[in-house]
């Protein structure tokens, strides 16, 4: 990704609002899950797989046998080009699926491993077929999350492509609070086990540049760091930076 200057016409609370509404725990959760379609999973759909750090969950080109509901942890996905370089496109938070990249052909474009120690829980897909098959509910739930899920990812690729490093790092931190906040309520206390390294290869950046991010940001009173944690101090400034773009009188 390649900075620009900002645009006022990119809907970043949009962004926001898909992050805030696209989490599928309600697929993930047996009470969440309709009375009719329970019966039809089986228990295979609730055993938990573990994950070690690093552990590759699927293989790029690989052929998909299930989607993952991440109970623990955290995943990313990464697309390996032919020379072996790497771009991670995606960070994978509790109650958030995995393995939507292969639903169009049946197969993973993108691979997917542990950041750190994770669970996940395994939705073998011709068990969810069938049950999404004798409950049309539990079907029309999947579609309308599967594509709220896919348009916050959309949208949010689209939004950090046009954006200044520093912007790109408010959006991606705004994100995070949305999908990590709980009943309604974004998060303030972010805890992010990927690296820098990680964090500045999904954004396109150097990991100095996003570092030098970081710092302006905890300057100028919007958040503080501590290792792994980031808690946003003052959102509302850091919503105005990521939404108007970034001033030096914030």
């Amino acid at each position: 990704m390649t900075e620009h200057a900002s645009d006022p016409g990119l809907r970043v609370a949009d962004l926001l609002h898909y992050s805030r509404n696209a989490s599928i725990h309600e697929l993930c959760l047996p009470h969440s899950l309709s009375p009719l379609a329970l019966p039809q999973l089986g228990d295979e759909v609730w055993r938990e797989r573990q994950l070690v750090r690093g552990e590759t969950l699927f293989r790029q080109g690989h052929g998909m046998h299930a989607l993952y509901c991440v109970t623990y942890g955290l995943l990313k996905t990464v697309i390996v080009d032919n020379e072996g370089r790497e771009q991670i496109t995606g960070f994978h938070f509790p109650t958030e699926l995995v393995g939507l990249d292969a639903l169009p052909r049946r197969e993973h474009v993108c691979m997917a491993s542990a950041v750190t120690a994770s669970r996940v829980r395994v939705l073998p897909l011709h068990r969810l077929q069938e049950a999404m098959h004798q409950a049309p509910a539990l079907r029309d739930a999947f579609v309308d999350l599967v594509g709220r899920a896919l348009a916050q990812h959309e949208q949010l690729l689209l939004v950090v492509n046009q954006r200044r490093s520093i912007e790109r790092l408010a959006i991606l931190l705004l994100s995070f609070s949305c999908r990590l906040g709980r009943n309604g309520r974004a998060a303030t206390v972010l805890r992010l086990p990927m690296s820098r390294a990680e964090i500045a290869n999904y954004l396109g950046l150097t990991q100095e540049t996003v570092s030098r991010a970081f710092r302006r940001l905890q300057t100028a009173g919007m958040l503080t760091v501590r290792v792994k944690n980031v808690t946003l101090t003052d959102p509302a400034r850091l919503t105005r930076c990521a939404t108007e773009g970034w001033s030096e009188t914030y």
